[in-house]
């Protein structure tokens, strides 16, 4: 029961339940009064579960309102069941208003009737009016109660309209828990007065979304004026329309800007799970990203795009993090389209709405000229087709403007889902014209070559790749020295002989800057033909760029060269092939276990020509590790595809064992003596690749949360890192749970390796590659699939004199090192994007899919996990588990988390740091039939089973399961 203390306007509800309103009115005595025919328990016995006002008044001597609030509670408690006969008319079952009347002494006042939407306003007699001032005053009070509804819609509050009627639709806010009952004092007896002054219940906070809720202020003394008509309610709009993106300075002001500092530049990246955050990185890697806080704020930027900031006010900061604001966008790298539905509107029949798969692009409104046949007169026809749409305007955050460009075809399709990837993550898949085909050189290699070049024809030079590999870029050789030591050598496809500077298909290959692996098909940065002709088949003559080194057992270099050479494949080995020899060094290889061998060598001297290689291999893996090196292990998946239909039929772990480390070190051994030379020759425009530290905040956050775990990570280095988490990582089950887990936060604080012109740095420091800890790094092992590498290549062949100094500059050598970047991140990422729409294929078509997954961080509302069989991460909610589960969020600990900057604030204290909370949740599954009550606490590295849904696209849902307890039953 409510008391005087909560007499107050504009109160906010939380966490609403319950919640009581106390109306005090002051009225003459010898008002004639009568009881009300409206029942009260009988209505909360049948609609317990819906929302309702229950409605009681009391009355008491004229100095009843001097009473203590104590007295008034016990009052207000006391509830008489009205002696009257219901009426039929409470029997209705849709209920929703229940309004009695009752005294503490005998006499009752007359309520408000609703029948037939008439109000019966009480009359009092005209002799009591005329009372004497030896009348006595009485104090009627109010009581309503609003109960819970079980239902997420908004609907309709309490409205004037709505009280012409017996039973009020009480759809509101009122859904949560714990709210403190609230008073207000008014004049008015009648529910019909009131709700002309009675305030809509409205959010507080846009982003609380209906979990905050206040009453508008008003007049303690509510006295609406009968006659009057209440005005036409005009259409509210949102904010996101109310207010339009500002214009963008003009490019002097940029300038100026970016001189005095007072701008900066970056590149956009948008949190894909919440399109308001955004982020842009700082030049300075050891301060935090600056932070932009709403679309407003992105002023019409999107992913990648390069844009100018203006930092806001240090007041406006959170976190310690800079808010910005975007005022300019320098280069518009983003090409405005998305893949998506589309829907009729539902206010207008001039545009219709296009929907984006991808949260960070804007809604669309089409015009009707856009719109494909027949969507008009029958828009259902269209609900399930992917259309690819292009933005053409935007002024308010909340919309643009856009127009169908590619009707894709039925979603769900594997077709239809593999090209909208492709659209998605705007990758250029078109064929080479007939007329480039043409211009491709013949098979053969010209007289000319041989004059200049080293022929290694002879020597056993053989490959190493995957079993279905076509693109085969990288052969190794070795050789027995006299003098006890190996002659190394790798040798790559040399594309860049082939591959003319300035033509038009180099200007074609430029821009498509890689191969893109997906599940099902294999789109070539090079003509079909020409890689093909590249490519290190065995048993044929080929062109190649080769580095040599003189190493000793110990795996120490004496020296290296770099030549052009012809080379003859003997061997086209599989990574299994060489797993076998290095497994089984004692074991005697036959012939049929081998593929074809050529010029004249035998599988004994392939076998001896592995092992060696496997031994150096492993001391230049150790020496690399010492140095620091950071290895992060994911899942990677393999499929088998029907050859008739192209479905999915099974799927498995890509495993990286000892061959494929034999391999990867020696390639990475030539991308860094490469990078040392072009470096050495040409500083003002070599082509090359970093790593940069991960932000600090990010590392420290990691390290804290995992103290917390009993995990205890050093960051000072990339070394420390990796010796760390190999402290934890076991071949047993619970360690393959925590490599899970460490690997996913690990790679989570990683940024993203990157190409550059090594004179838009200003020391050589910056060269560093944070994860394989070497002062210098460049891509030249795989030119038939990467452009960066057919660069590397002509600087290289530059530095032998095999021809003059590429006619390049800074700005040149940037322009196609961004480029190569964002082609190889979307390439990766649609790799990634087809690996899981073949998994999401195959768990809907082998239901159930049941698997066992390990959690890797718990929020307020919901927690990650991964799936340990595919790698999938996935995230669950309570929806997301069967009816009537229990979840109880609990916050175990609070770590703190220093940001880069710091600031003293005035009375000295240091500013910038921020706090973070780590939960845990305790999920209790209801009895059943069948089953008891049981619980499970969720934390980091928990296990728990769910099963795996395809729920739209390629996109997998997740059902927790609950766990089962093992029982004894005994015979009876």
């Amino acid at each position: 029961m409510a008391s005087d203390e909560n007499d107050i306007s504009g109160y906010t509800l939380r966490n609403i339940d319950t919640m009581e309103v106390l109306l005090k009115t002051v009225r003459e005595r010898g008002v004639e009064t009568t009881s009300s025919s409206y029942g009260n328990t009988a209505f909360k016995q049948q609609n317990s579960n819906r929302p309702y006002i229950n409605q009681t008044a009391s009355n008491s001597s004229i100095n009843s309102h001097v009473r203590s609030n104590k007295e008034v509670e016990k009052t207000k408690r006391t509830r008489r069941k009205p002696r009257t006969k219901k009426s039929k008319d409470d029997d209705v079952s849709n209920a929703r208003l229940n309004i009695s009347a009752s005294q503490n002494n005998v006499n009752h006042i007359s309520l408000p009737s609703t029948s037939k939407g008439v109000t019966n306003s009480p009359s009092p007699s005209k002799g009591n009016i005329q009372r004497t001032a030896q009348n006595r005053q009485v104090e009627l009070q109010y009581r309503f109660t609003i109960n819970p509804i079980n239902t997420n819609t908004a609907g309709q509050l309490i409205r004037r309209r709505n009280l012409s009627f017996k039973y009020v639709n009480l759809k509101s806010y009122v859904k949560s828990t714990n709210l403190i009952p609230l008073v207000f004092t008014t004049k008015l007896p009648s529910v019909t007065n009131l709700s002309k002054k009675f305030s809509k219940l409205s959010t507080n906070n846009q982003k609380a979304k209906m979990t905050k809720a206040q009453l508008r202020k008003y007049p303690e003394d509510l006295q609406p004026s009968l006659s009057s008509k209440k005005p036409r309610r005009k259409e509210k709009k949102s904010k996101s329309d109310t207010h339009k993106f500002p214009n963008y300075i003009d490019i002097d002001e940029v300038h100026r800007g970016l001189e005095n500092r007072t701008l900066v530049k970056g590149f956009l990246r948008i949190n894909p799970k919440n399109f308001k955050d955004s982020y842009v990185g700082n030049e300075d890697t050891s301060i935090a990203d600056y932070y932009l806080t709403s679309v407003l704020d992105r002023n019409r930027a999107l992913e990648g795009d390069e844009v100018i900031l203006k930092v806001k006010p240090e007041k406006e900061w959170i976190d310690g993090k800079k808010t910005v604001q975007v005022v300019s966008i320098a280069q518009l790298i983003h090409p405005r389209t998305a893949i998506g539905c589309l829907r009729p509107a539902e206010k207008s029949r001039d545009y219709a709405v296009f929907y984006p798969r991808d949260k960070r692009i804007p809604i669309m409104r089409i015009a009707a000229v856009s719109w494909p046949n027949g969507f008009k007169n029958n828009p259902k026809q269209y609900e399930k087709i992917l259309f690819v749409a292009k933005v053409t305007d935007w002024a308010v955050p909340s919309y643009a403007v856009g127009v169908l460009i590619e009707n894709l075809g039925l979603s769900g399709d594997l077709k239809v889902e593999t090209m909208s990837i492709l659209r998605e993550f705007c990758l250029d898949t078109t064929p080479f014209s007939p007329e480039i085909c043409q211009n491709l050189p013949k098979s053969g290699i010209p007289e000319t070559e041989f004059r200049y070049r080293e022929d290694r024809r002879t020597d056993c030079v053989f490959t190493i790749d995957p079993s279905t590999a076509r693109d085969l870029d990288d052969a190794v050789s070795v050789k027995e020295l006299p003098n006890g030591n190996y002659e190394i050598g790798v040798h790559i496809s040399d594309a860049a002989y082939y591959l003319e500077e300035g033509t038009e298909l180099d200007q074609i290959v430029s821009r498509k800057a890689t191969s893109i692996y997906l599940v099902n098909e294999t789109y070539h940065m090079l003509p079909v033909e020409l890689c093909l002709h590249c490519s290190l088949l065995p048993g044929q003559d080929k062109l190649s760029f080769s580095v040599f080194w003189e190493m000793t057992e110990e795996a120490e270099i004496i020296n290296k060269r770099f030549t052009r050479t012809v080379i003859n494949s003997c061997s086209q080995l599989a990574y299994e092939h060489a797993q076998i020899i290095i497994e089984n060094p004692d074991k005697h290889v036959s012939d049929h276990e081998f593929p074809p061998i050529h010029n004249g060598y035998s599988t004994k001297e392939i076998k001896r020509a592995v092992e060696i290689l496997q031994k150096i291999a492993v001391k230049l893996r150790d020496r690399r590790i010492q140095n620091g090196a950071l290895k992060i292990d994911q899942v990677k998946l393999s499929y088998s595809l029907d050859p008739r239909t192209g479905e999915p039929v099974d799927f498995w772990k890509y495993e990286n064992k000892e061959s494929h480390r034999l391999i990867e070190e020696f390639m990475l051994l030539a991308n860094i003596s490469v990078a040392e030379r072009i470096s050495e020759f040409y500083p003002d425009v070599a082509f090359l690749r970093c790593h940069e530290p991960p932000k600090k905040t990010m590392l420290v956050e990691l390290q804290n949360s995992l103290a917390t775990c009993g995990i205890h990570i050093d960051i000072s280095s990339s070394g420390g890192i990796h010796a760390s988490l190999m402290k934890y990582i076991t071949d047993d089950f619970p360690g393959q749970c925590r490599a899970a887990v460490l690997n996913h936060i690990t790679a989570k604080a990683m940024t993203r390796a990157r190409y550059f012109c090594a004179s838009t740095v200003e020391s050589e420091l910056e060269y560093k590659h944070y994860a394989l800890s070497v002062p210098i790094y460049t891509h030249f092992t795989s030119p038939i699939r990467r452009y960066a590498d057919i660069m590397v290549h002509r600087l290289l062949a530059a530095t032998l004199d095999y021809h003059e100094k590429p006619e390049w500059d800074t700005d040149y050598v940037s322009a196609i090192a961004a480029n190569c970047n964002g082609q190889k991140y979307n390439a990766k990422r649609a790799g990634e994007a087809s690996s899981e729409l073949y998994l999401a294929h195959y768990v809907e078509k082998h239901q159930p899919f049941i698997q066992d997954c390990v959690v890797i961080d718990v929020k307020e509302r919901s927690f990650g996990a991964i799936v340990l069989k595919t790698g999938s991460v996935i995230r669950i909610y309570q929806n997301n588990c069967e009816e009537g589960t229990i979840w109880k969020t609990e916050s175990i600990a609070t770590i703190k988390v220093p940001a880069e900057e710091k600031t003293e604030s005035e009375n000295g204290e240091q500013k910038g740091n921020y706090e973070k909370k780590l939960f845990k949740l305790t999920i209790t599954f209801p009895k059943t039939n069948y089953l008891p009550e049981s619980s499970i606490i969720v934390e980091t590295f928990t296990t728990v089973k769910v099963n795996l849904e395809r729920k739209t696209s390629y996109k997998l849902e997740a059902k927790l399961l609950r766990p089962i307890v093992a029982q004894v039953f005994t015979r009876q």
